[in-house]
């Protein structure tokens, strides 16, 4: 008596008031429904509610055959399923629902979601990895959702969530199963993540009561020892199961750990009425239902029966006892107890009324019904997917931020390498790297050899950084982490070699086995090396993403719980599912899909790229087809296309701009001011911006053949050789070089070239031949030095490049057309138009090459208003000038250098449009002739990538603009806008 007073009086003099559950009702227990099954019962019906059995489908037909004699003849309240998939689980609980007499528990320890007992489901962070987590609701989001998946399965009862607070690092069994060692931290995590599940009726439990994190010892194999006193332990281990407590929780399981300072007798807390009943009951006011962990443990078997310890357990005040073996056995114990004495049958009734009424609150009174047609649709819900990325974004940990490095910027700057340590093959992490810089890949594996080693070492030193990436290591404590002599020889090498960016994909304890990590540049940790951790890993290194995450733990002194370094987003790309942005994946991929397998079946083109980027995120990037009809190379993400006609909107364009806003140029100035050759002549009063905007009276084009010579033969003869010379020196294809004088020769005839009398809106290529050297001339350096070191290399748009054959092998370059006039060839590497090609493949009008990824880069600064990567190239009101409509009296829609829609696009009707008619009046873009088209709608935030090959093999083939191939794919994108709403909880 005097031991329960004393606690009673801690309570009060810490101020707490402990609440009944928020469902009032639960601490009632009396339902029609409740009253009448338990009227009907037989005291060992009773006494079956109050076991659990566990379901093995690894032991096949015998292990069921055993469940369902054990649930129709002992009775038993509940299973408990282990290691099982979504198919197998759903299957069984319904054959023991309908087996059972009174509905069962179906339970899982589903502790960070369902992934953590199942496969093929959403998979969340590892709890440590929520405990960095900054945003405590998004925990209530995930709860909402593991209990839909759970309800999808049959599932009613999650043995969740662990409120352990893990204050011992050597913890085997806790460790990263804990949301930390901040028992405030602990306490708000296991709560909300509690009151997500408990708001859609499942069950749930906080575990492990009194607390398992402050030991060295798994209760699996021995009974651990927690020596601390009781005002020590209400400041710490119970605080996150009062905060539980306080909330509602309707359950709670024990642990089977013995506080040596409150229970001397040794016993287990499951078993001890000190903690069971006088604790947990009275002090804490905990009036929902008490687990068992597993009865089969040796932190209970090691020194009772299973039968006694059920007694014990149920006598100390347990209410449900889990992992039973034997449960006639037990029953039988439990009859004799009452029987004896030692337990009262209205002690039995009590229990017995609250687990009916549990399962009344459950809805176990109502006919139930699981879906199995849709269940893996069910259980793999985008919105679940969408809370499960937000989670491992939000997880993510800097520790260690040299001179603020990260987010990496000036990537002109950098030549970067990535390393996997533990992995031989690339990863996700490095993959996604890929998309923001030209990086060089390279692996480690555990299996390496010591000259293996040595030889990647010492190729790394030729790089400026190295983003390295630690892989293949163990989330449990067990053989010191998965930690391997490799890991650490590599690392420290590496630290004292180079500038290192330093990702561990592993628990974070994993740190505290490295020496000199004061020498990495940055330090990341992911609490695991789930794929989308590796991915938004990368993005955060490249600034596509922030982070205000701490540690949850204490790793060092250097690394205390509590730490972690905020970094904020830049504004490069974001790479994420379409959901984030109100898109339905499901309908987006399957509308995109038609499209695309439709163009390749009715061949307006052998393969292509399709890229869609929606308010600064690319939320589809996708590869069809092949290089060409025979289907040999496939299109990836990394094939390179000729942009054609877009080179003007991703080449001259930027620079010109820039021109522009420094005054160098000025549009409405004389163009012979800056191109004397145009002086007396018809074009000297022509201004730039009539010459951007299609409206000085230029010709379309200029034939390849200079002036009005009609005799090809003669003309290659003179102009043309198949070798390369001082006079040849040009390269136009495989093996054809043009003469020095062919480009003397264009000039004069540009010069010369006579102009429509009327200025009025005509598409032309001409002046765009001239910018090169006009940039060349005004900036000091060649234009294609200018463009890639000013513009390209520092937005990342490395692929972006004239002459890919200088860069990449052939194999990665989409051919264009089999020319058989000039090239007699088929036109790979090559620039398809011809005029390009005769002035070296490097042209204002056609020439750029480069993968949907990077020219998404090019028209995101534009919808960023020219900012990209905290970068700023271009002024707001610069792009605001060059993407309007110069000459809408003229029926010009063209801005400066973009293309714009239709003036009265809105107006018309679908099919007659361009491009799509959903477009806004503000949007922009360009089209190829090769079959390349890019929009950007600064209104819609969308960006729209279509690169192909539909010149292959023959220009001859205008089955994509005659079928309104890309207006109508552009317009079914806009219609799936707003598909999606993800629901908060």
């Amino acid at each position: 008596m005097r031991f329960s007073i004393l606690f009673f009086f801690i309570i009060y003099l810490s101020g707490h008031v402990y609440a009944t559950s928020e469902l009032s009702e639960f601490a009632k227990r009396h339902h029609v429904w409740t009253d009448s099954v338990l009227s009907t019962m037989s005291l060992k019906e009773k006494i079956g509610q109050l076991i659990m059995v566990t379901s093995v489908p690894s032991q096949g037909q015998k292990n069921e055959k055993q469940l369902l004699a054990w649930i129709e003849n002992q009775h038993v309240g509940g299973v408990l399923f282990l290691k099982t998939s979504p198919q197998e689980l759903s299957s069984r609980a319904k054959s023991y629902q309908l087996a059972s007499k009174v509905p069962l528990f179906i339970a899982i320890d589903g502790e960070n979601g369902l992934s953590f007992r199942m496969d093929s489901v959403v998979e969340y962070p590892v709890a440590m990895g929520l405990g960095a987590v900054a945003n405590d609701a998004l925990l209530e989001q995930m709860g909402h959702e593991v209990a839909m998946q759970c309800k999808a399965l049959g599932i009613n009862l999650n043995f969740a969530p662990v409120a352990d607070v893990n204050s011992n690092p050597n913890n085997p069994i806790i460790n990263y199963r804990s949301f930390g060692e901040n028992t405030q931290r602990v306490a708000h995590k296991a709560w909300m993540l509690a009151r997500g599940m408990q708001k859609e009726h499942i069950l749930v439990t906080a575990k492990h009561f009194p607390g398992h994190g402050d030991t060295g010892f798994d209760s699996h194999y021995t009974l651990p020892v927690i020596n601390k006193s009781y005002i020590e332990l209400t400041q710490e281990e119970f605080v996150p199961f009062r905060t539980c407590i306080d909330g509602g929780i309707n359950g709670i399981m024990s642990a089977h750990i013995n506080l040596s300072q409150i229970d001397k007798g040794g016993q287990p807390a499951t078993l001890s009425k000190k903690m069971m009943t006088d604790i947990l009951r009275d002090s804490l006011g905990f009036d929902g239902l008490i687990f068992s962990d597993g009865m089969n443990m040796k932190g209970i078997t090691n020194n009772y029966s299973e039968a006694d310890a059920a007694v014990e357990a149920l006598k100390a005040g347990v209410d449900v006892i889990e992992f039973i073996l034997n449960p006639e056995k037990v029953i039988e114990a439990v009859v004799k107890a009452v029987k004896r004495g030692e337990l009262s049958e209205k002690t039995i009734d009590e229990k017995c009324r609250k687990v009916l009424f549990a399962k009344q609150w459950i809805g176990l009174n109502k006919k139930l019904k699981v879906d199995q047609k849709k269940l893996q649709e069910d259980l793999n819900d985008p919105r679940y997917q969408l809370t499960a990325r937000y989670l491992f974004e939000q997880s993510l940990t800097v520790l260690k931020n040299d001179q603020s490095l990260l987010p990496l910027q000036r990537l002109d700057t950098l030549k970067i390498a990535s390393l996997a340590i533990g992995d031989s093959i690339e990863t996700v992490f490095q993959s996604r790297l890929q998309d923001y810089a030209e990086i060089d890949h390279f692996y480690i594996g555990l299996s390496s050899s010591e000259l293996e080693i040595k030889s990647v070492l010492r190729q790394l030193k030729g790089y400026n950084l190295v983003i390295a990436g630690v892989f293949d290591t163990k989330l449990s404590k067990s053989k010191n982490y998965g930690i391997s002599s490799v890991h650490h020889l590599v690392i420290d090498q590496l630290l004292h070699q180079n500038k290192v960016v330093l990702t561990f994909f592993a628990n974070p304890y994993v740190l505290s086995k490295f020496e000199d990590l004061d020498q990495a540049a940055a330090i990341g940790v992911t609490y695991g090396d789930h794929v989308v951790s590796q991915d938004a890993a990368a993005q955060l290194i490249f600034g596509a993403i922030g982070t205000v995450s701490t540690l949850p733990v204490t790793i060092s002194d250097e690394f205390p719980e509590g730490s972690g370094i905020a970094l904020k987003s830049i504004g490069r790309l974001k790479y994420t599912i379409p959901e984030e942005t109100g898109f339905n994946s499901k309908h987006l991929i399957s509308t995109i899909d038609s499209f695309a397998n439709f163009g390749i079946r009715d061949t307006l083109f052998p393969g292509c790229q399709i890229l869609i980027a929606k308010n600064g995120k690319v939320i589809f990037n996708k590869s069809y087809g092949y290089t060409t009809y025979d289907s040999i190379n496939k299109i990836t993400a990394q094939s390179i296309y000729d942009w054609a006609s877009i080179t003007k909107i991703a080449g001259p364009l930027p620079l010109l701009m820039k021109m522009t806003e420094d005054s160098i140029l000025q549009l409405d100035r004389a163009f012979s001011n800056y191109w004397p050759a145009f002086k007396n002549t018809d074009k000297a009063s022509i201004t730039l911006r009539e010459i951007l905007a299609h409206q000085a009276g230029f010709k379309s084009w200029i034939p390849f053949m200079p002036g009005n010579k009609k005799d090809t033969s003669n003309y290659r003869n003179r102009m043309l050789r198949y070798r390369c010379s001082v006079n040849y020196p040009v390269r136009v294809a495989s093996n054809l070089y043009v003469s020095i004088d062919y480009k003397r020769e264009m000039l004069d005839d540009l010069a010369n070239l006579e102009l429509s009398k009327k200025k009025k809106y005509f598409y032309s290529d001409i002046a765009f031949y001239l910018f090169p050297d006009l940039i060349a001339n005004y900036g000091h350096q060649t234009y294609e030095t200018q463009l890639y070191e000013k513009f390209l290399s520092r937005i990342g748009a490395y692929t972006a490049r004239y002459n890919p054959y200088e860069y990449y092998p052939v194999g990665r370059i989409v051919p264009t057309e089999y020319d058989d006039t000039m090239r007699k060839e088929l036109v790979q590497g090559f620039v398809h138009d011809e005029s390009a090609a005769l002035l070296g493949g490097v042209s204002g009008n056609a020439g750029l090459f480069g993968t949907a990824n990077d020219l998404a880069k090019i028209m995101q600064l534009y919808i960023q208003f020219g900012t990209y990567g905290d970068l700023h190239f271009i002024k707001p009101s610069t792009l605001a000038e060059f993407t309007r409509i110069q000459y809408p009296g003229n029926e010009n829609r063209r801005g400066l250098g973009f293309d714009k829609p239709y003036i009265d696009n809105a107006k018309k009707k679908n099919g007659e449009t361009y491009p799509a008619k959903a477009v806004s009046a503000n949007s922009f873009g360009h089209s190829g002739y090769t079959g390349t088209f890019v929009w950007a709608d600064p209104d819609n935030e969308l960006i729209f990538v279509f690169l192909s090959n539909r010149v292959y093999p023959s220009r001859l083939n205008t089955k994509l603009i005659k079928l309104n191939f890309r207006p109508d794919l552009q317009q079914a994108i806009y219609q799936l806008q707003n598909s999606f709403h993800y629901q908060r909880y």
